[in-house]
């Protein structure tokens, strides 16, 4: 047994596993420091506002058909296990390209109708206080400050990718110790940046600021760290003045058509948490949008113990299925689904039970609301841990359409029902519509991927 135990350690996947794991229990330390205190500090109605903010911010990303995070880590991954220096100039490069021209277009757009949306969007009659200097600590944000500060927020997206495309190539030359230390100083100063924001001047302005600043020095950082370690590994990545200088001539066109397809399947996702948001901020109010922030980041916190191996198979899926190594990944794969249906049940229904216990003495009495919201998103937690490692699989097969129509299923039958629970039920029911819609694109994911996979390794032992 100690024997097996050692040469299960040996292997290349728990290695980086471990470590991945290892640097996720710091992330979520930091990051549960920022949960504790900027809520407590800032109140229900202004880290409401603060969550519409970010809320309105990635409602507008889901137009980004652009696929770029997705899609790059796939191809790079592949043009690292190729060791083509040519195509990883390249693909950075376009990354690069539409990733500022989205910014800029964002940034634009939001700047002009952003205020005037959403003015329209949550105009509560209590909004109507905005009439002096002092009535922004004293009572809600308005809906038009709502807009303005979803386009400051847009500017972030001017320094974003140059972190993530960072994080990108380390990942695909499978360099999980520094993909580690970077997400921890990234998340640090973010942590930084927040609480020191709430404590100084506890509203969504500040945060907005404080937001901004975080994603400028993790830029830096990042490409410092670029710079220093881009020639170590079996394949070196090219200076960041060679990427920049092709940027203008970049070729987008040979990717659009895979990217497209990831961006509508990714942003059909991410609409699975913004949309119920904005209907609980139309239809209950700033206050409601805080208690279901709050318990949403409290049940996604817990996601350290399932984001290594969700990290990790990023890159080793698309590596086996490029191998044409179904069989041994139809093993793999299964035992690992096996493994986070029965622990995701288990843990999360620990989660339900705990809540009740911390709420109250870390947060306050005012955000008792919270409590059955996270026991109820218990349901979301399990299903994102299991249907987390779908989205490698079914990238790598290329069946993205088939997704595509699962989501867009998911969401039309889920939106009339989400809309009476929320009317009936405020933040519950903005919860059971996130609940509603995750758990059924997961079972239909399933459904459709597995079935895939357990072909191609059948095909594979029979030839």
């Amino acid at each position: 047994m100690l024997q097996r135990f050692r040469h299960l350690l040996q292997r290349k996947f728990v290695q980086d596993t471990l470590v991945l794991q290892a640097s996720r229990i710091g992330i979520t330390l930091l990051g549960m420091i920022t949960w504790v205190i900027v809520p407590v500090v800032m109140g229900s109605e202004h880290y409401g506002a603060w969550g519409l903010v970010q809320s309105f911010l990635a409602t507008w990303q889901a137009l980004d058909l652009t696929g770029l995070s997705t899609s790059t880590s796939v191809l790079l991954a592949t043009a690292v296990g190729a060791k083509d220096t040519g195509e990883i100039q390249t693909l950075m490069a376009v990354f690069v390209k539409v990733s500022l021209a989205w910014a800029v277009l964002s940034i634009s757009v939001l700047g002009l109708a952003g205020p005037l949306l959403a003015g329209r969007l949550y105009a509560h009659p209590t909004y109507l206080i905005m009439t002096n200097p002092l009535a922004y600590r004293m009572g809600d944000t308005s809906g038009g400050e709502i807009g303005v500060l979803a386009a400051l927020l847009a500017l972030s997206l001017l320094f974003d990718p140059f972190y993530n495309l960072v994080l990108m190539l380390f990942r695909s030359r499978r360099a999980m110790r520094t993909v580690a230390i970077i997400q921890n100083v990234n998340q640090g100063v973010l942590s930084a940046c927040l609480v020191t924001a709430a404590l100084i001047n506890p509203t969504p302005a500040a945060l907005v600021i404080a937001r901004l600043v975080y994603s400028a020095v993790t830029m830096v950082l990042a490409l410092a760290v670029y710079t220093r370690l881009r020639l170590q590994g079996d394949v070196p990545f090219p200076p960041i003045q060679a990427v920049l200088a092709q940027v203008w001539n970049a070729p987008y066109r040979r990717y659009w058509r895979f990217g497209t397809a990831n961006a509508i399947d990714k942003n059909l996702a991410d609409l699975y948490i913004q949309i119920p948001i904005q209907m609980t901020g139309i239809l209950a109010g700033n206050a409601a949008v805080g208690y279901v922030q709050l318990a949403l980041r409290g049940i996604q916190q817990t996601g350290l113990f399932t984001s290594a191996i969700f990290e990790n198979m990023q890159a080793v899926v698309p590596q086996a299925v490029g191998r044409g190594d179904y069989a041994r990944l139809w093993r793999n794969f299964s035992r690992v689904l096996l493994v986070l249906l029965v622990g995701g049940a288990a843990f999360y229904l620990g989660v339900a039970l705990f809540a009740p216990l911390i709420v109250v003495p870390l947060f306050g009495d005012e955000w008792q609301p919270t409590i059955p919201l996270i026991g109820a998103l218990a349901v979301y937690g399990s299903m994102t841990m299991v249907g987390g490692i779908f989205g490698p699989l079914y990238r790598a097969f290329h069946i993205m359409q088939r997704m595509i129509v699962v989501k867009v299923v998911s969401l039309a039958l889920l939106l009339p029902v989400g809309l009476l629970l929320i009317t009936v039920l405020g933040a519950l029911g903005g919860v059971w519509m996130i609940n509603g819609l995750f758990t059924l694109s997961v079972i239909l994911t399933a459904a459709t991927t597995l079935p895939e996979l357990r072909r191609r390794a059948r095909e594979q032992v029979a030839g």
